[in-house]
């Protein structure tokens, strides 16, 4: 009887303590604890990682250099000619692959006597350039972004070391318009990495990667002054004496190519002859129309006329275009009474100088 009331006493007690469980506000859950289940040897966690992250370095500039394309005769700190192809070789390393390089640009720029000066400052295809080594497309391209025809672009030679090390050389010909930079008079300072030349062509090589570095060096080189005239016919008029013979606008053309500041002036001998002798008109009669001069004259009497310019100052340079025309000079003789019928003639010399200071 004991027993059976212990047994029961037991049953109560365990059935409030689930019903107090189950209906708990902390707890709803039921726990069994196993006491003395024996050894634990091993236990395992694979809910945590190991991160390493591996960071884009920027790219290392070994070596630059300006150089002619067919010798390799290094150009940095010196004169270039016009008309002649030359090269920018730049060895780079990126440290982590070379499929991180996404491009190599070279802009070159007129510093016009200013060494704080930027690319594309002072516009013009003449005073900048821009040449683009471009990594992106999984095939290297070579692209010059600037200017459209006063520089002309060559190939890309592309040396590869090993999977991080490349040289790569990228060839230009700047065309004869391309402005002249003497430099400072002083000799050109060898220093890399520096412009400190004035009257110079400053050039800026930046490598930027994929992670968004960017290494860049900067130097300068200079050029040569060059020009080239030519005329394209010979003109002539008509008209009685006491009257003005004059040509016709657009019968000739004046081709010219400058890269500094210049001036165009045409004389004739002293006189035209009459071809078969016996009489001559002087030059004092000549006039010319046309160029800088527009609808008014200038007059041969002093021995030249100036198209372009004038005998105290120069024609501004040609910002852009590899070459120049003038098309509109006319020439006018006031034929003197008492002058014999007939042809008379003279050559024509025209003088296109620059300004080399």
């Amino acid at each position: 009887m004991y027993s059976k009331r212990r047994n029961l006493l037991v049953y109560g007690v365990v059935s409030l303590i689930f019903l107090i469980l189950v209906n708990s506000p902390v707890s709803n859950e039921i726990i069994f604890k196993i006491v003395g289940a024996g050894h634990v040897d091993v236990q395992y966690d694979n809910n945590t990682y190991l991160n390493v992250t591996v960071v884009s370095a920027p790219a290392v500039i070994n070596s630059y250099d300006i150089q002619v394309a067919s010798t390799g005769s290094s150009r940095r700190n010196a004169m270039i000619d016009v008309g002649t192809e030359y090269k920018f070789v730049v060895n780079v390393t990126c440290p982590n692959t070379w499929q991180e390089i996404d491009y190599i640009n070279i802009t070159a720029w007129y510093d016009n006597e200013n060494d704080s000066s930027l690319y594309n400052q002072t516009k013009g295809g003449n005073l900048n350039m821009f040449l683009q080594y471009k990594n992106t497309t999984g095939t290297a391209q070579y692209n010059m972004l600037w200017p459209d025809d006063e520089v002309t672009k060559g190939d890309l030679i592309e040396t590869v070391y090993n999977e991080s090390c490349h040289t790569i050389q990228l060839e230009f010909t700047p065309l004869y318009q391309v402005r002249s930079a003497i430099g400072d008079g002083d000799g050109w300072d060898n220093t890399t990495n520096a412009t400190n030349d004035i009257k110079s062509w400053n050039f800026k090589i930046e490598v930027t990667t994929s992670g968004g570095n960017v290494t860049w060096v900067k130097d300068e080189y200079g050029v040569y002054r060059y020009c080239e005239l030519s005329s394209s016919a010979s003109v002539s008029a008509s008209a009685q004496p006491g009257h003005r013979a004059s040509t016709s606008s657009g019968a000739f053309t004046i081709t010219y190519k400058a890269n500094a500041p210049y001036k165009l002036n045409v004389t004739t001998n002293a006189t035209l002859d009459r071809i078969g002798g016996g009489d001559s008109i002087s030059r004092a009669y000549i006039n010319v129309s046309g160029g800088d001069i527009g609808a008014g004259y200038d007059s041969l009497a002093d021995g030249v006329a100036y198209i372009l310019g004038s005998s105290g100052s120069y024609h501004a340079i040609e910002t852009d275009d590899p070459q120049e025309t003038v098309t509109d000079v006319t020439y006018h003789c006031d034929i003197p009474y008492g002058t014999l019928s007939g042809v008379y003639s003279s050559k024509l010399y025209y003088t296109l100088s620059l300004d080399t200071s």
